[in-house]
């Protein structure tokens, strides 16, 4: 098995990389490893990494990326670690650059492979990758090498290729997805939902459709300039103050440019003017609801909720998709229209030195924050969640 290493974006063999996502998620293709490439800060940079077979077949990938300091909150090494590895590691973290792996910004990493690998040649790469993955932390300065929001499969998969490095394995986030293939049409999904919430979700849909607003389907490349004062009225609102118009026309420019022909954007509009947007992407039967932004100047007609979950419902869209993928966090207002959680994961190596973390203390950690999150949101996912596969031994 050999491994290797490109420095850009333009030198990835992309061809050789996507034969690697086959089944996997949009967020592990070569378009969206462009579009983190081209969003990294001045100081960071990227490494492009290729296992291949002894006949030259690629067998799985991995992205691995450098940072002086972290990218996002979420990303913080010490905050993360925090719960289980001394004040003193925890302190030297947090003033070294970091290196992160299987991906940035999208909060979903993952390792993708080639579908006709074994698990044996799965194995093998995943350790000559991960070795190569430390190296490259090694000669960046980073103090630690995080493998961050993954499912749990992959997540054992590189704690076990890192085992020797005292690989650390935490219950890092929860995703979330609405299950849309399981209904045939709105009436389908109402009846699906308890009693209890199907009068609150008919009420939205019909104040939606009383607004007389329209709704239709658009590349993004159309639309850019469109969407770009939405999306900034959003992350306005929520306290993003230097997410001006401008810094939305660049993200969603520099999207259509690498991922235009697997975007759509649901764009809504009032006496023809647009008041809110959906921008999905489409990856195999999965939808990923990737943006959204509204106009904060007229009546609110509960255009969220009906964008997000009921014009694609109502609409058949759960006829040629599976599910709609919804990233993390706002758990309580998908779950209550029938998102379904799935917990993912994080592993974390030291690279200067073993981070030490007591296998007790780990251990204390993911029940404790498995336990607390089905404590805030079971009572909001339809049937309960199930928490036998959350690593909870």
């Amino acid at each position: 098995m050999s491994v290797s290493v490109h420095d850009s974006f333009a030198e990835l063999p992309a061809v050789d990389w996507d034969t690697l996502t086959v089944g996997a998620n949009i967020y592990s293709t070569s378009g969206f490893a462009g579009v983190r490439e081209e969003a990294l800060p001045p100081e960071a940079h990227a490494r492009y990494l290729l296992a291949r077979d002894s006949d030259g077949t690629p067998v799985a990938g991995l992205e691995v990326y450098s940072f002086s300091t972290a990218p996002h909150d979420l990303y913080t090494p010490g905050e993360l670690l925090g719960e289980v590895i001394s004040a003193e590691r925890t302190a030297h973290l947090n003033t070294r650059p970091i290196s992160i792996a299987a991906g940035w910004s999208e909060f979903r990493g993952q390792v993708p492979g080639h579908v006709n690998a074994s698990a044996e040649q799965r194995e093998s790469a995943l350790s000559r990758l991960g070795a190569e993955a430390l190296r490259l932390a090694g000669q960046a300065g980073s103090s630690v090498l995080a493998y961050c929001y993954l499912p749990l499969e992959t997540a054992r998969e590189l704690a076990k290729a890192h085992a020797s490095d005292g690989a650390v394995l935490l219950l890092h986030n929860v995703e979330t997805a609405m299950p849309i293939g399981l209904w045939a049409d709105f009436d389908d999904y109402a009846a699906w939902l308890p009693p209890g919430r199907r009068q609150r979700v008919r009420r939205e849909l019909r104040r939606f459709r009383e607004s007389g607003r329209v709704v239709t389907e658009l590349p993004l490349p159309e639309v850019v300039k469109e969407i770009a004062p939405l999306s900034s009225a959003l992350m306005q609102k929520y306290g993003h103050t230097a997410y001006d118009e401008e810094r939305a026309v660049a993200t969603f420019d520099r999207q259509s440019r690498f991922l235009g022909d697997e975007s759509s954007v649901l764009l809504c509009k009032e006496n023809g003017k647009a008041v809110g947007f959906l921008l999905r992407y489409r990856q195999h039967d999965t939808l990923y609801a990737r943006a959204a932004g509204f106009d904060y100047s007229v009546p609110n007609a509960d255009d969220y909720y009906n964008l997000m979950f009921y014009h694609q419902i109502a609409a058949g869209v759960g006829r040629s998709v599976s599910s709609i993928h919804l990233g993390i966090n706002t758990y309580e207002a998908k779950m209550r229209r029938g998102a379904q959680p799935t917990p993912l994961y994080s592993v974390f190596v030291g690279v200067d030195r073993p981070l030490e973390a007591p296998d007790s203390a780990v251990r204390a950690y993911n029940r404790t924050h498995a336990t607390d999150f089905v404590t805030k949101y079971d009572k909001y996912v339809v049937g309960g969640i199930n928490t036998d596969d959350w690593l909870l031994d």
